[in-house]
């Protein structure tokens, strides 16, 4: 009763507008948009949303029997792109008008050249894309896991309820590896050399998203943690930190969870968005951090080191040490190194 959920798989209805001769099939054309290719994502209340990068630029839900709704943030459903996808005498702004909502009807014929005119005319800002391609890079590969979600969010009972879940997944051994690594950074702070100076290990969250769900060839639930090589240094080597506490929620998580992740999986199987011949998903957790280019420098990847060792000696039984990995020449590789400890 009190377990969390993972409620993304799309309803049989909705599986019906989304196959090849549905209404909702040019959603699930393949398209890029700056560059980076479409992803389509399932959400909770049987939804579909389309992401260029890191962001979502529309989604679209059942309204009935008869009809879908789509709806756009304001960014984007404002532009000229968007006036007849999202028709100036039916639609109308919702969240405090932060985004524009329309509602079609089944078998409309304007509906699949409205949202192609979108589509092909939206782009997004380049913020949202640096760290995007890189995970648009990694949703694509079919070795060494193949991808099924993206920002996955274990969803709670309550939000008491996930803060006393939370806190039994996460001690001691999270609060183990911050202690470890807050004397770390203070020792490292005091030295006169100023450029050996470390960033203070990042708050707990009390909400928690993985950047990737994966499964890999043994049916290994994967658990990928997308980063920008080039970006803020701390974020760099404090992320086998970040992933630790996913790991600890998943791991705990997975029993109750894993039937919810396996009909996901087969419902993206069924409406060709996921290779067929996927394995089941296991009980087991293996988790990953993926670089686009490693492009560290030699001071961060030896603090990565130093934090990884850290964080290695608190995984949960029967999770393997993080992996990291990296883009060579256009393949994904994983990436060896001398551990701290």
């Amino acid at each position: 009763m009190d377990a969390p959920s993972y409620k993304r798989t799309p309803s049989p209805a909705l599986r019906r507008l989304l196959a090849a001769d549905g209404f909702l099939a040019p959603l699930l054309r393949e398209r890029t948009t700056n560059g980076i290719q479409i992803e389509v994502q399932f959400r909770g209340g049987d939804e579909v949303h389309l992401y260029c990068g890191l962001t979502c630029i529309v989604k679209c839900g059942r309204d009935g029997d008869s009809s879908i709704w789509v709806e756009s943030h304001r960014t984007y459903a404002c532009r000229h792109c968007a006036k007849r996808l999202f028709r100036p005498a039916s639609r109308r702004v919702t969240k405090r008008g932060a985004c524009v909502r329309d509602v079609w009807s089944v078998g409309d014929f304007a509906f699949a050249p409205a949202l192609e005119a979108f589509l092909n005319g939206v782009t997004v800002a380049e913020r949202q894309t640096k760290e995007g391609s890189i995970q648009a890079r990694w949703s694509k590969v079919i070795a060494p896991w193949i991808v099924f979600d993206k920002e996955a969010q274990l969803a709670y009972p309550s939000k008491s309820e996930r803060a006393r879940l939370l806190s039994e997944a996460f001690r001691p051994s999270v609060e183990a590896a911050r202690n470890e690594l807050n004397l770390l950074a203070q020792s490292r702070r005091s030295l006169p050399n100023g450029r050996d100076h470390w960033a203070m290990p990042p708050l707990g969250k009390t909400r928690l998203k993985i950047d990737q769900l994966a499964v890999d060839s043994a049916g290994n639930l994967v658990l990928l943690e997308i980063k920008d090589a080039s970006g803020s240094a701390s974020e760099v080597y404090y992320a086998p930190f970040q992933l630790l506490q996913n790991v600890w929620e998943w791991q705990r998580a997975l029993p109750a969870v894993r039937g919810s992740l396996q009909r996901l999986l087969d419902a993206r199987v069924e409406l060709s968005l996921t290779p067929g011949g996927v394995p089941p998903i296991t009980g087991v957790v293996r988790a990953a951090i993926g670089f686009g280019a490693d492009e560290r420098s030699e001071r961060v990847r030896s603090r990565y080191s130093e934090v990884l060792g850290i964080v290695n000696a608190q995984l949960p039984s029967g999770v393997s040490s993080i992996e990291t990995w990296a883009f060579v020449n256009e393949k994904p590789i994983r990436l060896a190194f001398a551990v701290h400890r």
